[in-house]
């Protein structure tokens, strides 16, 4: 795959002299792309874990990139320094669907390789290609914590899904994450649209096409199988984070992602008390840099706790 190297930092810049950022390529798109921020010197030996972020923008806008991640990088970069544990910094993008409204694109005269044109599962079959190209190159094994906003939180969870149901066909089942970070995720398209009067129905159909039981099973939040079997036994943390000021989704989002996981057996993290609207998380970033921290020190308890 191809490789483009020597960007100053992915948008770090100065404030951060120990990295540096490439792009890598898994597919043909040029949405096959992952951003990558590596240490320039040897990690340290006790740097265990990467971090790996999925981007939202309701599948669709062109706005959204790898360096969304940037701004919570450079929270994470105390004194320019990696935090202990951390390895490097991941970023994943993936075909997105039309947004005509505002974005139009002639297909006739588009290249293939520039076309928004996916349709579920065409979002989540990237991001697992990108996943398996990313675990071949930095043996990730289980020693990585997935951090999805808004869209790209469901396609965290969904990685978990059974894949046969989409007709993902994938020889190497995806080690599971350390943790998830689910943050102002869309886990429940039906109910989601409803609660919002139908508002939402033309860029969830964009992306999923109009038939609401499609919807429902590409929904983590209804999932009729149980996360138990790709997580457990060893209790991956997961945490869920919201603001009640989001202004695109509501506090029952969230919450009927999390009653998903206590209906499975988990005992998720959820914090509904985040400040700002949908994209200003992760705009800020200070936000997401806290729930990585606090994620890092539950994972750290639970190391030492098994050492004893």
């Amino acid at each position: 795959m191809g490789i483009g190297k020597g960007h100053k930092a992915g948008g770090i810049r100065d404030d951060a002299p120990d990295l540096e950022f490439s792009y890598l390529r898994y597919g043909k798109h040029n949405l096959h792309r992952i951003g990558v921020w590596e240490q320039r010197r040897p990690a340290k030996p006790n740097a265990t874990y990467w971090l790996i972020f999925i981007h939202g923008g309701a599948w669709r806008d062109p706005r959204n990139k790898p360096t969304d991640f940037a701004p919570s990088i450079r929270h994470l970069m105390t004194g320019g320094n990696l935090p202990e544990t951390v390895r490097g910094f991941i970023s994943i993008d993936y075909r997105l669907s039309p947004y005509q409204e505002e974005f139009p694109q002639c297909l006739d005269e588009t290249p293939s390789s520039e076309q928004r044109s996916a349709q579920h599962p065409d979002h989540l079959h990237d991001v697992r290609s990108a996943m398996y190209f990313l675990g071949q190159r930095f043996d990730l094994g289980d020693k990585y914590i997935l951090i999805g906003h808004s869209a790209g939180a469901m396609l965290a969870f969904q990685l978990l899904m059974s894949s046969a149901q989409w007709q993902l066909h994938f020889e190497v089942p995806l080690p599971k994450p350390a943790a998830i970070i689910g943050i102002s995720g869309i886990y429940d398209l039906v109910n989601l649209n409803r609660r919002y009067d139908g508002n939402y129905t033309s860029f969830i159909g964009n992306a999923f096409g109009f038939d609401e039981d499609v919807w429902r099973s590409a929904s983590p939040a209804q999932y009729h199988d149980s996360f138990a079997q790709p997580l457990l036994p060893h209790g991956t943390p997961l945490w869920l984070a919201i603001s009640p000021n989001d202004g695109l989704l509501d506090l029952a989002e969230t919450a009927a992602m999390a009653d998903k996981l206590r209906a499975d057996g988990f005992q998720p993290n959820v914090v509904d008390d985040l400040h700002g609207e949908h994209d200003f998380v992760w705009q800020d970033g200070a936000q997401v840099a806290t729930l990585v921290r606090r994620v890092l020190a539950e994972l750290n308890s639970k190391n030492c706790a098994s050492l004893t």
